[in-house]
């Protein structure tokens, strides 16, 4: 080849590379330049998602600052699937995840009721309410959309046949009621349960699980599943967080191996501050499907979301509206293997400004962290040996407008891990003393002998009577020779001469309260009449809402249209004994002490609360000053409320209750309570209420013990607490075996 032709074709090479080059530069000015923002903006929106941030809930503190429930910062692993490529990609990724959970013994959320391994049962029976409502209704909608769970392919069982079944057991076994002072908790499982066997192979099936895999590891990934085939069937509402509360360690594991579609996200999760008042502080959960569903939903209404975390019960949930923040929304981009590759706060189109979360507001209760420590501390020492027999209790502080001290309920239980550990809690549930039950606004018990004062206050605000009006004892109940009697042959005797065959002979109204003479009350229930008794118990509370921000019962007063209520006869004698706080009259503890507080400042009957003030996240501004005004006003003139008050001064200064109270720097009023348990038992429940300083009233006590005999025995856990109230260091006397006369 000649010189020549060898440069001709040089040049037409590099004619030709160069025409490519400009052709190339061309072309990516064009797509970078030209077209740059379209496509900057379309890979922006394929790749980018919003996202909500939750915002920190506010704290809930005491009266005086101590803080009961916090936050504390930490991680929690959310699943978002669509990255994670085809159902064998996806499954490997969730098995790998699973076997660091294993590893590093993280706990994952897993309500799919059936055991974590073979042989497989349903677990329905002690799943909580709402995870057995969501299986139901996802087993439902498989049933209906897909005829294939008919049968399950491994064992060629009837699976709808046997599942329809075991749902009819489960529907009978969660039929709940409602009977004297308690509620049915958790139904037990039924007793000819069917395997949960085919369920599991079919659903290992359905999910596209390797078949080779153990069954143990099996039914760990078909938990997980489970749940996210709740969500996307609609059979539940709240978001999937596989695991909450992670360290360092898994976080790392989990970033080591790079796995798709797994987020390890900040956030805050609460924090008991006390191991005290937990059946009124409460807790915080998902939404439920049917408070989201039902008519006129509040969380619906307030704009929340279907995944939110919300205040569950106690105080968690009465103060929802002021410890809940206000959410963020961030916008997230993620590249193509499902990473985050930029955080950006949404702007608000209205003020311009970044949408970043607010926290909510601190709540400030009522509760005395001091007296709550202390009532709970002393029912627990002194209530086992009031008797044998005794089993729970329950005790209220009040301040005279209603605000609620210290609320306890005895036997109780750890809040900071009942809720996490199911083990722990189903065992609760099972305590046949029944630990999560909060007695002292649930409980109902007859007052006894605590009713007293509020016969006595209607009789002399009636007029039927005078504080000086001397009534004579001779044992029981009778009217004046000549007189017709109206009760036929009840004559109801004094507890006196049923134990010692005494009278209490001439009683006026004061020592009547002292010596809780029973004919006395019946004389002035006989001028009363059951109408005015019913009205004056109204009106201190009795048979009504306190008000109280935690949910209560409101129990009875006995009279005609309560026995109607309850399908019993009313005859006249009853009003007898509804004037000594026995027969259908049942209050919760917190009505007796708020009663107390009501008639010891006055008349004036304020609602019992919780709530004192709610300040701004940062404490610096008063958001909220809680400020009671009373239902009503009982008008008590100040001769007869003296008159009653001074009753129960007698038996706390010098009564059968007073050496409990003798080394205190106040003097205190008193009244003991002795309640029968039903109509054939010689068993009682021991009431007692009190309130103090006598002359300057501050605060009022109420106590029931469960079978505890005699209320006189509580008078030593009231004097605990008056003791830290009044700023005591010392403790008071002991229990040391009380007669049974004492009332």
């Amino acid at each position: 080849m000649d010189k020549k032709q060898f440069q001709r074709r040089v040049y037409v090479v590099s004619g030709v590379l160069g025409l490519l080059f400009f052709l190339f530069v061309g072309v990516l000015y064009q797509l970078q330049i030209i077209q740059g923002p379209y496509y900057r903006a379309q890979a922006t929106k394929r790749n980018a998602q919003t996202e909500t941030v939750e915002a920190v809930r506010g704290e809930i503190l005491d009266c005086n600052g101590r803080v009961m429930v916090s936050n504390r910062s930490t991680y929690q692993v959310r699943l978002n699937t669509s990255v994670m490529g085809t159902e064998e990609e996806r499954n490997a990724i969730l098995t790998a995840l699973l076997q660091i959970c294993r590893e590093q013994g993280v706990t994952w959320t897993d309500t799919l009721p059936v055991t974590g391994a073979p042989p497989f049962e349903y677990t329905l029976g002690t799943a909580t309410g709402t995870n057995r409502r969501a299986f139901l209704k996802l087993m439902d909608i498989l049933s209906e959309n897909n005829s294939s769970w008919e049968t399950a392919s491994a064992s060629g069982v009837a699976l709808g046949e046997e599942w329809e079944a075991y749902r009819k057991a489960v529907d009978a076994a969660s039929q709940t009621t409602e009977t004297g002072t308690q509620a049915a908790e958790t139904p037990a499982a039924p007793e000819d349960t069917v395997s949960a066997a085919p369920l599991i192979a079919k659903m290992k099936d359905h999910f596209g699980i390797d078949p080779t895999m153990p069954d143990e590891e099996a039914r760990d990934l078909i938990g997980v599943l489970y749940e996210l085939t709740l969500r996307s069937k609609g059979a539940a509402t709240s978001e999937y967080i596989f695991a909450q509360d992670v360290d360092i360690r898994f976080i790392t594991a989990v970033k080591e191996q790079g796995l798709k579609g797994v987020k390890i996200e900040p956030t805050t999760t609460r924090v008991y501050e006390t191991s005290y008042a937990a059946h009124i502080l409460g807790r915080v959960g998902p939404i439920f499907a049917e408070e989201w569903n039902e008519e006129d939903s509040y969380y619906k209404n307030n704009g929340y979301k279907m995944d939110d975390i919300v205040g569950k019960e106690g105080m968690e949930k009465a103060f929802e509206s002021y410890l809940r923040g206000e959410e963020g929304t961030q916008i997230v981009e993620l590249n193509s293997e499902g990473k985050v590759v930029s955080e950006t706060w949404k702007t608000d189109p209205e003020t311009g400004e970044p949408m970043a979360p607010k926290p909510g507001n601190n709540v400030v209760t009522t509760i005395d962290l001091r007296l709550q420590e202390a009532l709970e501390q002393s029912l627990a020492t002194r209530v086992p040996g009031l008797s044998d027999t005794v089993e729970g209790a329950a005790g209220v502080v009040i301040d005279m407008k209603g605000g609620v001290k210290a609320i306890a309920s005895y036997p109780t239980f750890d809040i900071s891990q009942a809720y996490k550990d199911s083990s722990l809690y189903n065992e609760l549930l099972k305590d046949p003393l029944r630990p999560l039950y909060n007695r002292a606004t649930m409980g109902l018990y007859s007052p006894g002998s605590t009713f007293k004062m509020i016969t006595g206050v209607a009789a002399l605000q009636e007029g039927l009577t005078t504080p000086y009006e001397e009534i004579l004892d001779t044992g029981y109940f009778r009217y004046p020779e000549g007189e017709k009697y109206p009760y036929g042959d009840y004559h109801p005797k004094c507890w006196i001469y049923r134990q010692q065959g005494g009278t209490h002979g001439w009683e006026d109204m004061a020592h009547a309260i002292e010596d809780s003479c029973n004919v006395f009350f019946f004389t002035l229930a006989d001028r009363l009449g059951i109408d005015l008794l019913d009205e004056y118990a109204a009106m201190f509370g009795l048979g009504q809402s306190t008000g109280i921000e935690v949910p209560e019962y409101t129990g009875y007063v006995a009279g005609p249209e309560t026995s109607e209520r309850l399908n019993q006869e009313w005859y006249g004698g009853l009003l007898l004994s509804a004037a000594i706080g026995q027969g259908n009259t049942l209050c919760t503890p917190l009505q007796l002490a708020n009663y107390i507080a009501t008639l010891v400042n006055g008349g004036n009957h304020y609602p019992a609360h919780l709530l004192q003030t709610v300040k701004s996240s940062d404490y610096s501004q008063v958001v909220l000053e809680n400020e009671p005004e009373p239902l009503d006003t009982i008008n008590i003139s100040e001769e007869n409320l003296e008159a009653v008050k001074y009753g129960m001064y007698l038996l706390g200064t010098e009564g059968s209750v007073s050496k409990y109270f003798k080394d205190l720097p106040v003097e205190v009023g008193a009244k003991t309570g002795t309640a029968q348990v039903g109509s054939e038992t010689t068993e009682a429940n021991a009431v007692f209420v009190c309130f103090a300083p006598y002359d300057d009233p501050e605060i009022a006590i109420a106590l029931v013990a469960e079978h505890g005999d005699s209320g006189g025995g509580l008078a030593a856990v009231a004097a605990d607490v008056l003791s830290v109230y009044f700023g005591q260091s010392g403790t008071s006397q002991a229990v040391n075996g009380e007669g049974v006369l004492i009332r």
